[in-house]
């Protein structure tokens, strides 16, 4: 009897063993495939929130870190297997929307919910910025959904700076409640077209433009001040073609720059990124647009403004760009010169180009590799605190 209950207890020990066998197994299996290293953006990870973001970033591939540098736009009103395949093929990071998409509030909720969740899943966990360009005024999307929301000039020429908070409030409040975490404006540009801006006073558009950042941190929205170093002289329209505005830096510095500056000293890099135009100042580089500019983006933004955030492109397929750089060359330029994120809105081969030419020279290019991975870090790193502080939506 007791020589039976001993097998028994040998035999039931030697399961146990074998039981947890497997499940070490499967663990280092669920592990290395990365289903358990915090599919959901590392927030279950221990460390600080720079610590969090290197450890995901160090698990990616290098197709997945060349993706999370680009923001694109996708055809239609659902992910159709166009954009799927867009998703998954290229690992796209961050989308941006236009009225193409965009035809009921709930329909937008949607189809934001399903880009999050598949470009969550294509990216190693880490979820994407979504955006849109809802300035007020002349510049608004989906028209029929949102109240009439005045444009930056009649609000400056109001003189109530508060009322752009308010209407940054109403703003962020409908994009969040839309699955948006991203918007395009404030406009901090002095005087340009189209009443796209709060005034020629750099001190007034600065006034303004602080009250509609604080009405957007307010709602958990990111802005973005546009369109770096100031693009209120331009007379050609850059989405036709590029142009060339002649002031002096110290003239630039003193008004175009200034509300840049200004709210660059003021406002936390964590609430606002800043785009940087694909216009050309001679004064500040005699040959290369802004947007491709090492000189404007790392020479002034960061490293005489001190600018800390993301910095953002504008489109490269504005005809400033397109007709005169190859998308292959554009995004590396851009990021060369100091830009995060590049912006290709439109077309899906212009998007494929970009990312292809991002590619290859990630993956020949030592120096390049080394850049990229550093401004990868600083977008996860951007992405989970705005998870913590509501900015994303948390994993689910």
């Amino acid at each position: 009897m007791i020589l039976k209950e001993h097998k028994r207890a040998l035999a039931f020990l030697g399961f146990l063993a074998a039981l947890l066998l497997v499940a070490g197994c499967l663990f280092a299996w669920y592990e290395h495939t990365g289903q358990g290293n915090t599919k959901t953006t590392g927030m279950k990870q221990s460390g600080t929130v720079e610590e969090q973001a290197e450890a995901i970033v160090a698990a990616m591939t290098p197709e997945q870190r060349v993706g999370q540098l680009m923001m694109v736009g996708i055809q239609g009103t659902s992910v159709d297997q166009d954009a799927a395949y867009q998703i998954a093929q290229y690992h796209m990071g961050n989308i941006i929307l236009f009225d193409r998409n965009m035809q009921s509030t709930q329909q937008v909720k949607d189809l934001n919910r399903t880009l999050t969740r598949q470009i969550r899943k294509e990216s190693g966990g880490v979820a994407p910025f979504i955006a849109v360009d809802q300035e007020g005024g002349f510049v608004m999307r989906m028209r029929e959904a949102f109240p009439r929301i005045p444009s930056e000039q009649q609000l400056g020429e109001s003189g109530d700076p508060a009322a752009a908070k308010e209407w940054a409030k109403k703003t962020g409040k409908q994009l969040k409640d839309m699955g948006f975490s991203m918007n395009f404006a404030p406009v901090v540009d002095l005087g340009s077209a189209s009443e796209r801006s709060y005034s020629k006073d750099p001190a007034v558009v600065t006034a303004f433009a602080a009250e509609a950042i604080a009405g957007y941190e307010e709602e958990k929205i990111w802005c973005s001040l546009k369109h770096f170093p100031g693009i209120g002289r331009v007379k050609t329209d850059p989405h036709i073609d590029g142009d060339v505005v002649t002031a002096s830096k110290e003239e630039l510095l003193a008004q175009d720059m200034k509300p840049f500056a200004e709210l660059i000293h003021t406002e936390s890099p964590q609430h606002m990124f800043i785009m940087v135009s694909n216009v050309t100042f001679p004064a500040l580089d005699p040959s290369l647009p802004a947007c491709v500019s090492e000189p404007v983006m790392t020479g002034i933004l960061r490293q005489q403004f001190g600018y800390q955030g993301l910095i953002i492109s504008d489109d490269m397929e504005m005809g400033a760009m397109a007709k005169h750089y190859a998308f292959a060359d554009m995004g590396v330029m851009a990021i060369k010169a100091g830009a995060d994120l590049v912006l290709v809105c439109h077309e899906y081969a212009h998007e494929q180009e970009t990312y292809a030419g991002l590619l290859k020279a990630y993956k020949q290019d030592a120096s390049f590799r080394r850049l990229v991975d550093e401004k990868v870090v600083r977008i996860v790193r951007t992405k989970l605190a705005g998870e913590q502080q509501g900015y994303l939506p948390a994993a689910q």
